[in-house]
């Protein structure tokens, strides 16, 4: 009887197998694709779960929540040797890296600028300009330095000496005393003192004033010259570079990132902190040069003897000509800054001084509110601090304070400097920085750069990062690139290098280490011992130290918005995001993991229930009359209850089968790796729809009785009203077939629900993870697998729809061509029955974004405005998805037989 049925029912039989098959098929894809996306997704975080160090140990003081790169980078201390010694003694303590955030030292190279093709030859005197400009902030920032002069003679000069600094004596207020001379011989043998410099009194200059940077030099084409002057016509620009130093233990250090720093282990010479230069600078900080020739008469002024401070007057207002321009760049004087702080003593005779000594040196704090250029200089000659100069960008605003360390300079009988003593080189690039998505703080390798956080900001930027400069207090931390011992330290934080702010001295000598990162031995792992194992040890750090503990297995690097104020030399206000570690987010992304793709292969798998349920309910309203009429001839209620589930269970039988097919032979062009266990399980869970689906049209068969023979398929609806419009008699249709239209509405509220949904837990499980770069990389993986699952539960819920307005123009078919014979048109019979599809389809999107937003709301509390929009978008997709599903069966209305059907009427 069973096979007689189906041999007899062939069209149905295929499509509802058909339905059943890709339901099946599709269910097992999507399994195996979302659990080796889950695989995928848990080997990124299990990669990326154990960081370099595993706890982060802080001042006690320090705050609590996210751990700031810029705060501990600039940290001033607060721990000291012997609470490091207490850490490293601990047990389970594998590595306790000390890390001293020393301060930023300004390290100038002397950069000539060859003026020789500049000159015209055969003149007798001349004058040539040059005009620094400083261009940092990505081509943003330009401010103009003050002017170089050089003057050029072709009679000889000759150098005399002057006095000799007095010993003992202290020139404070006074002018310095003249200590060269320079005459000019003319060819009738007159003498006439020339190229005298600018007056100065220490303490009274501004050093980042432009008109007090000027500088004037002299230079003679006659080789009888005993001036001490290059081969060629050369002036000098001091190419300032900020270079921030930290302060390690080197054998912690190898230890925890591989750093070779025996180097420093070496004894160093009196009055020598011997460093580790990084091989690259991290700064963004070039100079363009403007060449100008000046007026013969700007020259002829500078033959007559006159002092560079009456003469600068009418060289500055000398526009001059503009005879050459170039640029240069903070690399290509950068490896002449690692010669000079590797042999400092060969280059102190040809500059006068050292470009390695230390002078002053500054300390600056986390970023913070904007505020005014300000900064306690010290005492200058001229653009000089005790032997640094200064980069003009910090009169641009600051976010950050800069505490000065050091005493002013006063005269020839200042202590002398300590000297910065190159000992060697390291690459950051090749120094284990740990996983790639899992970057930490208080890290030799820490990227500075900070990216735009908005379009107008990266547009500004030209979608380039923004870069530390000569601003030492602007928004962007600068990466150590220098290295020392904290034994070396000690000569940085003694006498005469002491802060000047009050506040800072306290801890700065006591307690200088700023953190300490510690790796716990063994392996540490995402299962409870380890995390137990880190924890025991984190306590026994906080227990013996009273220090800040920090766990950062399983962190990520988080972005925040900092806000950059508008400069005073052409950036506008920016908006670009700082790096913060967000700490426990490896477990909440695992967490989420499991939940997004439980719920959605459940949803999946009612979507199959319901789509069965559908079909095999259709079918068997199909066959009421038949059953009745076995009924008739005497068959009980047990024959036809087994009579449905005998062609359910043939049913799932071959979809089963048929699904297996598909989906072994779909799974690679999906690229999905197809889950056997999954593949398995298809023919059983065929079986299980199949028989679940049949149940109750089978207990509707049990209970059969044979006046349904000639009772119609659709009741009618109980209502005194009548309807006066189409809307209304469409809303009365869907009425008489409950059941039908709860089914379409479900199957359809399924999909929209696993939608809307998606899109709800893709923004919130961002959120949860604080848009850090473990959870973005995590979402990208998992999404085009819950994309695919969510549109498969739509595209079953729109067929559902499509089903149950195909069942009823069938069953109402009578009905239709009556009213087609009673004048109304093919136009209002589909507006008819578009009406009933436009219901289903409002009340199917309605709900299941309801439910979705529920949901998304008792998981995650108060919903923000993008998931409001995604969930609006999921449901307008649903339903224009089910108009178009509808289309199929409200072009069968246009082909029923009208004159037959009022025949049989």
């Amino acid at each position: 009887m069973v096979l007689a049925q189906l041999r007899h029912q062939r069209g149905r039989f295929v499509a509802t197998l058909l339905a059943v098959a890709v339901a099946v098929a599709g269910f097992s894809l999507l399994l195996s694709a979302a659990r080796g996306a889950q695989v995928r997704a848990t080997g990124t975080v299990q990669a990326n779960f154990r960081p370099l160090y595993d706890i982060l140990v802080r001042p006690a003081d320090a705050g609590a929540g996210q751990i700031g790169f810029d705060q501990v980078g600039t940290g001033r201390g607060g721990i000291t040797m012997q609470q490091w010694h207490d850490i490293l003694a601990l047990p389970g303590v594998a590595v306790a890296a000390p890390l001293a955030a020393v301060g930023t030292f300004m390290q100038p190279v002397r950069l000539p600028v060859d003026l020789t093709g500049q000159l015209r030859p055969g003149a007798a005197q001349q004058a040539l300009r040059v005009r620094p400009t400083w261009v940092t902030d990505r081509g943003l920032t330009s401010v103009t330095d003050g002017a170089i002069y050089l003057w050029v003679t072709g009679d000889v000069l000759e150098f005399q000496p002057g006095e000799p600094w007095e010993q003992g004596r202290m020139y404070e207020g006074d002018e310095i005393p003249e200590r060269e001379h320079i005459w000019r011989i003319g060819a009738d043998g007159s003498r006439t003192e020339v190229c005298e410099p600018l007056a100065h009194q220490i303490g009274v200059t501004d050093p980042l004033d432009p008109k007090h940077r000027r500088a004037l030099s002299c230079w003679s084409s006659d080789p009888r010259s005993t001036v001490a002057q290059p081969r060629r016509a050369e002036v000098y620009v001091a190419f300032t570079v900020p270079m921030a130093m930290a302060a390690v233990d080197p054998a912690q250090e190898a230890r925890l990132n591989g750093l070779d720093a025996t180097a420093l282990t070496r004894p160093a010479a009196p009055g020598e902190v011997p460093v580790l230069a990084s091989t690259s600078p991290a700064v963004d900080r070039q100079v363009r040069l403007r060449i100008d020739r000046l007026s013969d008469g700007s020259a002829a002024s500078g033959a007559a003897g006159a002092r560079l401070d009456n003469l600068i007057g009418d060289f500055e207002a000398d526009p001059g000509s503009t005879v050459d321009e170039r640029t240069v760049d903070v690399s290509d004087v950068y490896q002449q800054l690692l010669a000079d702080l590797s042999a400092p003593e060969q280059h102190a005779p040809e500059w006068g001084r050292s470009p390695a000594w230390v002078g002053q040196y500054w300390m600056p704090g986390p970023a913070g509110a904007a505020r005014p250029a300000t900064g306690d200089w010290g005492g200058a000659a001229d653009d000089e601090v005790w032997y640094n100069p200064l980069p003009l960008e910090l009169t641009d605003p600051q976010v950050r304070a800069l505490p000065r360390v050091g005493a002013e300079y006063t005269g020839p009988n200042s202590i002398r400097p300590v000297t910065l003593r190159g000992v060697g080189a390291f690459d950051p690039g090749t120094l284990d920085a740990g996983p790639p998505l899992a970057t930490l703080p208080a890290s030799l390798t820490g990227d500075p750069a900070l990216t735009g956080a908005d379009a107008a900001s990266r547009t500004a930027l030209g979608n380039q990062a923004l870069l530390p400069g000569g601003n030492i207090g602007g928004p962007a931390g600068a990466r150590p690139t220098l290295i020392t011992s904290l034994s070396a330290m000690s000569a940085l934080r003694s006498p005469p290098y002491t802060p000047s702010s009050t506040a800072a001295s306290a801890a700065f000598a006591e307690a200088p280490i700023g953190t300490v990162r510690v790796r716990v031995t063994g392996d540490v792992g995402m299962d409870d011992l380890s995390q137990e194992r880190v924890r025991a040890v984190a306590e026994r750090i906080q227990q013996a130290t009273g220090l800040r503990v920090d766990l950062t297995v399983g962190s990520s690097v988080a972005p925040a918005d900092l806000a950059v104020p508008a400069g005073v030399h052409g950036r506008p206000a920016l908006t670009v995001d700082q790096s913060w570690l967000r700490t426990g987010v490896a477990t909440v992304v695992v967490s989420a993991i499991d939940r997004k793709s439980l719920l959605l292969a459940g949803l999946v798998l009612v979507a199959c229930v319901l789509a069965v349920a559908n079909a095999t309910g259709a079918a068997l309203r199909a066959r009421h009359t038949e059953l009745a009429v076995l009924a008739c001839l005497g068959w009980p209620g047990r024959r036809l209850f087994g009579l449905v589930l005998a062609e359910a269970l043939a049913l799932g039988l071959s979809a089963g089968l048929a699904g297996t097919v598909i989906a072994l032979a779909a799974a690679p062009a999906l690229g999905i790796t197809l889950q056997w266990t999954t593949a398995a399980v298809a023919v059983p869970a065929a079986l299980l729809l199949s028989v679940l689906a049949a149940l109750q049209p089978a207990w509707r068969a049990n209970r059969t009785d044979p006046v349904a023979a000639v009772r119609p398929a659709v009741s009618p609806v109980r209502r005194a009203r009548t309807p006066r419009r189409i809307a209304g008699l469409a809303w009365t249709n869907l009425l008489r077939t409950p059941g039908r239209t709860l089914v379409g509405v479900l199957s359809l509220a399924i999909g929209v629900a696993a939608l809307t949904f998606l899109a709800v837990l893709t923004i919130g499980f961002r959120g949860t993870v604080s848009g850090t770069v473990l959870g973005d990389a995590v979402t990208v993986q998992v999404r085009g697998t819950d994309y695919l699952a969510a549109v498969l539960t739509v595209l079953l819920g729109a067929a559902a729809v499509a089903d149950v307005l195909y069942r009823g123009i069938r069953e109402r078919a009578g009905e239709f061509a009556l009213l087609g014979a009673s004048g109304w048109g093919d136009h209002l019979l589909v507006r008819l029955a578009g009406y009933e599809a436009l219901a289903l389809g409002t009340i199917g999107a309605l709900l299941g974004t309801g439910i979705s937003l529920g949901l998304a709301y008792a998981l995650g509390g108060a919903l923000p405005g993008p998931v409001w929009l995604a969930a609006a978008g999921a449901a307008v997709a649903g339903l224009l998805v089910t108009v178009a599903a509808a289309t199929v069966p409200l072009r069968a209305l246009r082909r029923l037989p009208t004159a037959r059907l009022l025949a049989e009427a």
